[in-house]
């Protein structure tokens, strides 16, 4: 069975390996790889100073710890395979311990096992003894695959109660690690114990190994059925649906638009939090971002959503205005909801509340202003595939159009260099307020130019 299995696969990469893909990817890689290797030789006196007063398996550790976080995302993203049998496997006379075995091999052949380890092979190479780098070649190798298996129990999980553990697990493993790392390099650093390092890194690879084996039997021990599933788990009543709740359960249900927003927001909001408390109210981008992200990725198809029923939709007492109207209101909701994240950083970090109000008005009124305009061509979008190099949905248009959140960006640097704070951010809040009151007359020439096309409009929702 478990030949069979591996066979099955071995044909269905065969038919879904696509070349295009496959050279993006080589292209993506390559640059990181280059911009690695400049910032190497950019930094190489400070590496020198800093190879001076730490131990090379300090820097092992640091890499290795470094590496977690964008592996166990990157997996996240890209490790989209079936972890349980569909129903045609089901009926079909395969043990489970078959299958798991499967998943097994499919998790060690995985090729994106093998990033992290190139990247920790290419730093170690510049700045750590052979010996060290194969050490830590080998830590960021058996990481690699003990959050392979993390994200298959996250994935496999069926409820809240299996997969709250695995979430909890891994935020007390990454932080552990990192917090145990630099307490050990410190004291290595401040009574000269070389050996410390060393050890702890031969304890992380030991440990690694050990959680791999308690997530695989974790993995077994779990009892779901297929989670491409086919039916609805709770069915709503009709009457508690409106055309607004539409809005955010599209979102919610869609894991094109529930990923890329989930992740891009802890990014942003992690590097919020990281940046010096000097230079919170300065040009930060981290900050521009997180406010404008959600908005700015569903903003690139405002009727994208909606394309899949709009057919529907123009029966209904709803006309294009109400529903541009209403798309607008919860891009605005949107943009608060993140400015709610950065509450503590008022009391943490010492961000002026007048600049995170005058970014509010700037982009949730302003900049998702200029969003709107992309219902005049936006397509049908395939709401539940990967949103992981999808095309679908794209268009010259939109991707030419996506260039003016340039302007807005130009404007926030220039308020945040060029004047001093307080006519920055009284600039900010005007343009947003601006905007604010001039919406509802842009809204509504836009759905009279949508309705004078409204005919090309619904034929390209068809493709």
């Amino acid at each position: 069975m478990l030949k069979l299995l591996l066979s099955l696969r071995y044909i269905q990469w065969r038919r879904n390996f696509s070349w295009r893909k496959f050279l993006v990817v080589l292209y993506l890689v390559g640059i990181m790889l280059f911009m690695i290797v400049g910032i190497l030789f950019a930094s190489s006196d400070i590496l020198a100073d800093l190879l001076d007063e730490l131990p090379p398996a300090g820097l092992a550790i640091a890499l290795v710890a470094t590496l977690a976080l964008p592996d166990f995302m990157l997996k996240m993203m890209l490790n989209t395979d079936a972890v349980v049998m569909d129903d045609f496997l089901r009926t079909k006379p395969i043990p489970s311990n078959a299958w798991n075995r499967f998943m097994a091999i499919s998790l060690m052949v995985d090729p994106w096992n093998l990033v992290m380890p190139m990247f920790a092979a290419l730093v170690g190479s510049f700045l750590l003894p052979v010996g060290v780098t194969v050490l830590a070649v080998v830590a960021a190798l058996v990481q690699s695959l003990m959050l392979s298996w993390l994200v298959a129990d996250i994935h496999k999980a069926p409820d809240i109660e299996h997969s709250l553990p695995l979430w909890i697990g891994g935020v007390v493993y990454y932080l552990g690690m990192t917090t145990v790392g630099i307490i050990l390099v410190m004291m290595a650093m401040m009574f000269h114990l070389p050996g410390s390092p060393w050890t702890e890194l031969v304890l992380f690879i030991v440990l690694d190994i050990v959680l791999t084996v308690v997530l695989y039997l974790y993995f077994c021990r779990m009892r779901a059925y297929d989670e491409h599933e086919q039916h609805a788990s709770n069915i709503r009543s009709v009457g508690d649906v409106t055309l607004f709740s539409t809005e955010y359960l599209s979102v919610l249900r869609s894991k094109r638009f529930r990923v890329p927003i989930l992740i891009f927001t802890v990014l942003f909001l992690l590097q919020s939090y990281t940046l010096p408390s000097d230079g919170v109210n300065q040009l930060n981008i981290p900050l521009y971002f997180l406010l404008g992200w959600p908005s700015l990725f569903l903003g690139q198809w405002v009727f994208g959503i909606e394309g899949n029923y709009f057919h529907g939709l123009w029966t209904k007492p709803y006309s294009i205005e109400h529903m541009l109207l209403n798309k607008y209101k919860f891009f605005i909701i949107l943009t608060l909801s993140m400015a709610v994240l950065l509450i503590p950083a008022i009391f943490l970090m010492g961000l002026r509340p007048t600049t995170l109000l005058a970014m509010i008005l700037f982009l949730g009124c302003g900049h998702n202003l200029l969003m709107m305009p992309t219902c005049l061509f936006s397509t049908r979008l395939d709401l539940f595939t990967s949103s992981f190099f999808n095309y679908q949905g794209a268009s010259m248009r939109v991707t030419i159009y996506s260039f003016i959140i340039l302007i807005p960006l130009a404007i926030f640097a220039f308020c945040s260099l060029a004047l001093v704070p307080f006519w920055g951010d009284t600039i900010m809040a005007a343009i947003g307020l601006a905007a604010l009151a001039v919406h509802r007359p842009c809204i509504r020439l836009l759905a009279r130019k949508w309705k004078n096309n409204r005919y090309e409009n619904m034929e390209r929702y068809l493709n």
